[in-house]
């Protein structure tokens, strides 16, 4: 019978480009690398809608499962652990398929979100779903203490591990400073829960009027891009490829990323490991990311007071000194180096 040692099931690019399937790519390339027998079923239905992605889910991603589960000694199910109702009926499926047909795989979940008491709290039925998925998992990966924390508070059973993300442009490098010249990049997928609107909003704003915005992403919701698609100051770059995110990176003054929600972005560790400078919003683990007393945080949902941080920032002295503290902080948490050691410990 065949073996693989990590059998991993989520998105990937290309397919998909998100933080999470950036992430499972990593997984995949660090075992991989490190002679570990690793198979992949990527599930990626982000362009399909109603019964046909209900289909691809079940009779696509599962039926695969199965399949692999049957013909081959699998050690690990690796599993990222969605927060919505229908993916966590998805991870159910999973699970029982995992364990009924391979019952001595050991199956490792991974929570990208950082809203995990939130939505869980959210409703008696959220929280129900989730402790009982939690019970089928040997281990649940976090990105933070303090999702570890809300998780356990949930839980006080499951096993945990602490993994922060790490930067795919540490190899890069490090651009040299030149002067503000007002142009800033937000580095998103184009739907309504990144705070895009709010940013445009921002960016209508008289005062910034002299400043440019680049949005960069992939069009998840094209209702709502087409609502926010037309402004003098912002230009859009839709889908664009690897090389172009990381010119538009290198360019800009400052990365901006007003999210609603966020667990630990990858486009901010990207953007530390540059140097660049970030204006974001105070959700997720980015406070703890940005280090304590970081100038440039604001409130999600609010337009006003994102308009008055860019103000700020461009008139803050130490563009450089900043930049270069957030490169700091990445070398010491966040390095490519500590996020393969823990991938492999986490899989040995």
């Amino acid at each position: 019978m065949k073996k693989i040692d990590v059998l991993i099931v989520g998105d990937f690019p290309p397919a998909t480009h998100t933080g999470i399937s950036m992430v499972n790519a990593m997984v995949r390339d660090i075992l991989a690398e490190n002679g570990k027998l690793v198979q992949v079923i990527d599930e990626s239905a982000w362009s399909y809608k109603g019964f046909i992605r209900i289909a691809k889910y079940l009779f696509g991603s599962h039926l695969r499962l199965l399949k692999y589960l049957l013909s081959s000694k699998t050690r690990y199910v690796y599993l990222n652990v969605p927060l919505s109702f229908a993916g966590e009926l998805r991870l159910l499926l999973s699970c029982l398929i995992a364990k009924t047909f391979s019952y001595r795989s050991k199956i490792i979940g991974h929570i990208h979100r950082g809203d995990i008491r939130e939505w869980a709290a959210s409703s008696p039925i959220n929280s129900y779903i989730l402790r009982f998925n939690l019970k089928f998992f040997s281990r649940i990966v976090l990105l933070s203490k303090k999702f570890e924390s809300d998780l356990l508070d949930i839980n006080p059973k499951v096993k945990t591990v602490v993994m922060p993300n790490t930067s795919l442009l540490e190899a890069v490098q490090r651009r040299k400073a030149t002067n503000f010249k007002g142009n800033f990049v937000c580095i998103s997928n184009i739907i309504k829960t990144k705070g895009l609107g709010d940013l445009v909003e921002a960016f209508n704003d008289k005062r910034l009027s002299g400043f440019r915005l680049t949005i960069a992403g992939n069009v998840y919701d094209r209702e709502f891009y087409s609502s926010i698609s037309k402004s003098a100051n912002v230009d859009f770059v839709i889908s664009p490829e690897r090389k172009r995110i990381i010119e538009m990176l290198m360019q800009a003054d400052c990365l901006i990323l007003p999210s609603w929600n966020e667990g630990q972005p990858l486009v901010i560790l990207e953007a530390m490991s540059l140097g660049i400078p970030i204006i974001a919003t105070e959700v997720g683990d980015i406070p703890d990311m940005l280090g304590e007393g970081y100038p440039f945080l604001c409130k999600p949902h609010n337009p006003i007071m994102l308009a008055e941080k860019i103000l700020m920032f461009s008139t803050y002295e130490n563009k450089v000194g900043l930049g270069n503290k957030l490169l700091s902080i990445y070398k010491s948490k966040y390095a490519n180096k500590i996020f393969a050691n823990n991938i492999l410990e986490l899989f040995a």
